[in-house]
């Protein structure tokens, strides 16, 4: 039997380098928190939608159903940085000559006296426009390419980034209403799906692309920190290399059924999205 021996002195060492590496290391850890900290003071709100997509890939006229979350970091430029101040002033000044004219030679003494009136003062931050950042995930499990031996259906999500313009007034319309323009991307990849070639069961697996994609948004103010809005938009997608791999090993897709698989997936389609939005006060009290 082997016996493991452990000296008092090497584990007492042993704790106070553990300390002695705590405090020294305590310090920096919180200075990174605290410069995350203003980052992290820019989270204006989050959104929550629902889209129903038209295009060539949504066959029998069913829709292309997606889900997304996101939050809304911003916005930016609305209120400039930088304050000017215009005051309009106005200075009226009087010379004057003061002096006993009853005896010659008498000493004289000139004033002279000045008086601004300041009329008005106004405050202006520089800076009109307003750009929110909005990050978040998009996942569906409807999308359909028009492509031979493809699946139906197959699941496809990834990262959602957005880049919104907003919010503007409609003319004419109430002071809850407002819209906002942009562009937006999802970055996507289809791994491992399963599809039929003649009659070897082979996968599908894509690069990741990214999908562009313009949006327009509809909001309307149903309370002070809450809305809901529609929404439209039209997205690219786009997979330029597909690669097909057979399930079974000593599996072989022939050359001949190789040249009917598509060489690359493409969709391009319509959304129409309902959606409610809450900024950060409305879920974070005292912001």
């Amino acid at each position: 039997m082997t016996m493991r021996r452990r000296s008092r002195p090497s584990w007492v060492a042993s704790v106070a380098l553990l300390v002695i590496t705590s405090m020294a290391l305590g310090r920096p850890a919180g200075a990174q928190l605290n410069g995350i900290a203003p980052t992290f003071g820019n989270l204006s709100g989050a959104a929550i939608w629902g889209s129903a997509g038209f295009g060539q890939g949504s066959k029998n006229g069913r829709p292309l159903f997606r889900e997304t979350f996101a939050a809304f970091y911003g916005p930016f430029g609305g209120r400039g940085d930088t304050v000017v101040t215009v005051t309009q002033t106005t200075s009226d000044s009087t010379d004057s000559t003061i002096g006993d004219g009853s005896a010659s030679g008498s000493p004289r003494v000139y004033r002279r006296a000045r008086i601004t009136r300041q009329r008005n003062s106004e405050t202006k931050h520089l800076g009109n426009g307003k750009v929110t950042l909005v990050v978040g995930y998009q996942h569906s499990t409807s999308y359909r390419f028009d492509a031979p031996h493809f699946p139906e259906m197959v699941p496809l999500g990834g990262i959602f980034v957005a880049s919104l313009l907003g919010p503007y007034p409609l003319p004419l319309a109430s002071r809850r209403l407002a819209w906002y323009a942009g562009v937006a991307g999802t970055v996507s990849r289809l791994s491992r799906i399963a599809i039929r070639a003649d009659t070897i069961a082979a996968e599908l697996t894509t690069e990741r692309t990214l999908a562009p994609e313009a949006m327009l948004m509809l909001m309307y103010r149903v309370a002070p920190s809450y809305r809901v809005f529609l929404g439209a938009s039209y997205q690219y997608l786009r997979f330029g290399s597909l690669t097909y791999r057979a399930v079974q090993p000593e599996d072989r897709i022939p050359a001949t059924i190789l040249a009917t698989l598509p060489e690359s997936l493409e969709l391009r389609s319509v959304h129409l999205s309902l959606g409610f939005s809450f900024t950060a006060s409305g879920l974070i009290p005292g912001r």
